[in-house]
């Protein structure tokens, strides 16, 4: 079974990264929620995308400029009072389920890495005993070895884009690079990935290979039908209702 993943907590169906979003979605058969994680000035850690306010919030701005104090007090877009909420926070959301949690750390607005942000997660996901449910994901090779460096049993997830690919060279050796951290699972950008699914099993095999961002009916069942682990999308009501139908269907003799 291919697994679903609510991609910012199923951004096309409620308001990104919002609590809102992250409590809905536990109402659907997904397997996994992804989120976005930035660090404030003051060491905090709080779940949003861009690593600037201005799209998402009633406030602008970059991120790792202010305090966790202001950035919690800062209103999200869209979702009426609710404001931009913490790891902790969405951490608690899921205590009691069984969903994977995918954890994308994002660099600041220079595109650096946020200094000891690693640890901090790493830290917290220990503290929770979520070292079997969560997985520590990032655009950034660098980002993800230091995640095994510090913790070499975490579970680490590297994604891929034309641009980050061509910055290690090209699709193939940005596989052959990302197939050598071990039990890494690699998701890559649905365009990118269509021409190269056969290239990219056989250097990574379906166990570590997923595709994003899957939205439409047909996008969603063409790669629910892919030997591939995971899918990421912006409608999991859609790729839990296209699973289900096609789950229902006897297979032919």
């Amino acid at each position: 079974m291919v697994f679903i993943a609510g991609h910012r907590g199923g951004r096309d169906l409620w308001p990104e990264n919002s609590l809102l979003g992250f409590r809905r979605l536990c109402d659907l058969d997904v397997d996994a929620v992804e989120f976005d994680v930035h660090q404030s000035s003051d060491g905090g850690i709080v779940v949003i995308h861009d690593p600037l306010l201005d799209r998402t919030t009633h406030d602008s701005g970059p991120v790792g400029e202010r305090s966790l104090n202001r950035l919690t007090s800062t209103r999200l877009r869209d979702a009426g009072d609710e404001c931009i909420p913490t790891l902790s926070s969405v951490l608690d959301v899921y205590a009691s389920t069984a969903l994977e949690l995918h954890i994308e750390i994002k660099t600041d607005a220079l595109g650096n890495a946020y200094q000891g942000l690693e640890a901090k997660i790493i830290e917290e996901i220990k503290r929770r005993g979520l070292e079997r449910r969560a997985v520590i994901t990032c655009f950034v090779p660098e980002v993800v070895e230091t995640v095994r460096r510090l913790s070499p049993d975490a579970r680490v997830l590297l994604s891929l884009d034309r641009r980050s690919a061509e910055m290690m060279g090209g699709i193939a050796p940005a596989l052959e690079r990302l197939a050598k951290i071990r039990d890494c699972i690699v998701a890559i950008e649905k365009a990118l990935l269509t021409p190269a699914l056969p290239l990219a099993l056989g250097i990574l095999g379906t166990s570590r290979l997923g595709a994003w961002v899957t939205n439409t009916p047909e996008d969603i069942g063409y790669w629910l039908a892919q030997p591939v682990r995971q899918i990421t999308t912006d409608r999991p009501d859609l790729a839990v209702d296209i699973r289900r139908r096609r789950a229902a269907v006897p297979a032919a003799s």
